[in-house]
C-alpha cells in the first residue's frame, strides 16, 4: 500500500513536528511515507495534515491523489467540521497510535468503514452535518517520540524535543488546555533524548511544548542543553513564571510572554491572573539584567472590554516606559483580536472587531514608538490582524460542514 503526505500550508510553514511523527510512526508500522506538495503519481491512501484553521481553504482545493483521504493535523484537534466535505476519513486528535491501527486495516480492506471503533475517527460517507463529534484520540502514555530535526541543510536547521502535550493553566481563551490533557515527559527520559542528539548536524535545538511554563523542570532541562554544548532559544513563558523561576536567559536573547488581556480584571476573569504590578516587575527586572529585546501578545477585544481598560493599559504601559536603562531596548507588541475557540469556555462568546480598540492600539504606537528618553524604548507593532481576516478566522474556526463554500463565495465577491 503506498502512503503520501502532503502539509497544506504556504511553504514557510511546512515540516511540522506533528506530520514527522505520523510520518515516524506509520513507518514503525511498515508503510514508508512519501512527502510530496504537489504530485500526478496515484497513492492509496494520502495523509493531509492541516495546521491551522486559515489552511482549510487549501484543503477544499486540494486535488485528490490516492483512493483514502485522512485528514488530520491540529485544525481537527479543535473543530474537524470543516474537512468533513473533503476527507474519506478524519483523525481528531493524536494520531501516534491512531495511524499504527488505521494503516494496517485499511491495507487490509480498503475501505474507510473498517476504522470503526478508533478513538477519535469520523468515516465521513457515514456522517450528518451537526452530528455530536466524537471524543479526540489521547497517547497514554506519551509514544516517546524521536527528536526531530527541521529544514535539514538549511542555515535554519534546529532540533526539536517535546517535552509536554496539553497545557496545566486553562486559560479560557486558550484551546491548548481544553482540547487534550496536560502529560509531561520524565526529566531522566528527556535528558537521555538530549544526550543522544548529534550535535555535529546542528548546535540549535528548541523545546516543544504548548508552554515552557508547562513543564516544572524546564529550567533544569534549558541548563542540560547548554552543559551538552547546544544553542537553545527560549520562546514563551507566563510573567508569572518567569518571574518566579528566574531562568538563565542570554542578555542577547528575545524573551516573550503572553499578557493576553488589557486589564488586571480581564486577565482574572480569563484564568490567567497576572496582576500589573507583576508585568511592571518583569520588564524592569529583565532590562535591569540588561535584556535588549523583548515581544509582547496581546489579545483584545473581549466582549465585556471598553475603552476605559484600554485606559488602564496605556497607564501601565507609560510606567513601563519610564523605567531607566542603561541602553537602548526593543519592544515588540503583537496584538490579536478576541477568536472565540469551541474547546474553550469562551467558545460561544460573541466574537467583535472592536474599531474602536484598534483605533486607540494604532494611535498609542504612532506616540510611543520612539523613545522617550535617551537611551529608551523603542517599541513597534509586530501585527495587528485585518477585520476582513478576523471575520474570516472566526468563520474558519467555529464552522460547520458548510463554511468553506461560504468562505470561498464570500472571498470571491
Amino acid at each position: 500500500m503506498r502512503v503520501c503526505m502532503i502539509e497544506v500550508c504556504g511553504p514557510d510553514d511546512r515540516g511540522s513536528i506533528g506530520a514527522f511523527y505520523i510520518e515516524h510512526h506509520a513507518g514503525l508500522t511498515g508503510y514508508p511515507v512519501e512527502r510530496v506538495v504537489r504530485t500526478s503519481k496515484d497513492f492509496d491512501v494520502e495523509l493531509v495534515s492541516v495546521h491551522h484553521c486559515n489552511d482549510l481553504p487549501r484543503l477544499a482545493k486540494l486535488p485528490k491523489r490516492a483512493k483514502i483521504r485522512i485528514v488530520g493535523g491540529h485544525a481537527m484537534q479543535v473543530n474537524p467540521r470543516p474537512a468533513v466535505p473533503f476527507a474519506d476519513i478524519i483523525c481528531i486528535g493524536e494520531g501516534e497510535s491512531w495511524i499504527k491501527r488505521a494503516l494496517p486495516l485499511l491495507d487490509q480492506t480498503g475501505i474507510p468503514q473498517s476504522l470503526h471503533g478508533i478513538p477519535g475517527t469520523i468515516v465521513t460517507s457515514e456522517w450528518s452535518s451537526g452530528n455530536p463529534l466524537p471524543a479526540p484520540n489521547v497517547e497514554r502514555p506519551l509514544p516517546g517520540n524521536p527528536p526531530y530535526l527541521n529544514r535539514p541543510g538549511t542555515r535554519s536547521a534546529a532540533w526539536y524535543v517535546e517535552i509536554a502535550r496539553g497545557c496545566p493553566f486553562a486559560c479560557s481563551y486558550c484551546e491548548l488546555g481544553h482540547s487534550v490533557p496536560y502529560r509531561r515527559y520524565q526529566v531522566d527520559y528527556l535528558h537521555k533524548l538530549i544526550d543522544e542528539i548529534d550535535i555535529g548536524t546542528t548546535r540549535k535545538i528548541n523545546f516543544y511544548a504548548p508552554d515552557e511554563a508547562s513543564h516544572p523542570n524546564y529550567i533544569e532541562l534549558y541548563n542540560h542543553l547548554y552543559h551538552n554544548g547546544f544553542s537553545a532559544g527560549f520562546a514563551s513563558m507566563r510573567v508569572d513564571s518567569v518571574m518566579k523561576k528566574m531562568p538563565p536567559l542570554k542578555k542577547n536573547m528575545l524573551v516573550r510572554v503572553g499578557v493576553d488581556g488589557l486589564t488586571e480584571a480581564t486577565r482574572k476573569r480569563v484564568r490567567k491572573p497576572i496582576s500589573n504590578r507583576q508585568i511592571f516587575d518583569y520588564f524592569r527586572t529583565w532590562a535591569d539584567r540588561g535584556h535588549v529585546q523583548f515581544k509582547m501578545f496581546m489579545i483584545f477585544g473581549y466582549p465585556w472590554e471598553t475603552i476605559d481598560d484600554f485606559r488602564e493599559w496605556e497607564r501601565l504601559m507609560s510606567s513601563v516606559l519610564s523605567i531607566p536603562l542603561k541602553k537602548n531596548v526593543s519592544l515588540r507588541i503583537k496584538w490579536t483580536p478576541f477568536i472565540p475557540q469551541p474547546t474553550t469556555p469562551l467558545g460561544k462568546a460573541t466574537a467583535r472587531y472592536d474599531r474602536d480598540l484598534v483605533d486607540k492600539i494604532n494611535i498609542w504606537h504612532a506616540v510611543n514608538d520612539n523613545p522617550r528618553f535617551d537611551p529608551g524604548w523603542y517599541v513597534r507593532s509586530d501585527g495587528l490582524m485585518s477585520e476582513r481576516s478576523h471575520f474570516r478566522q472566526c468563520q474558519l474556526v467555529s464552522g460547520d460542514e458548510q463554511v468553506l463554500t461560504l468562505v470561498s463565495t464570500r472571498l470571491d465577491r
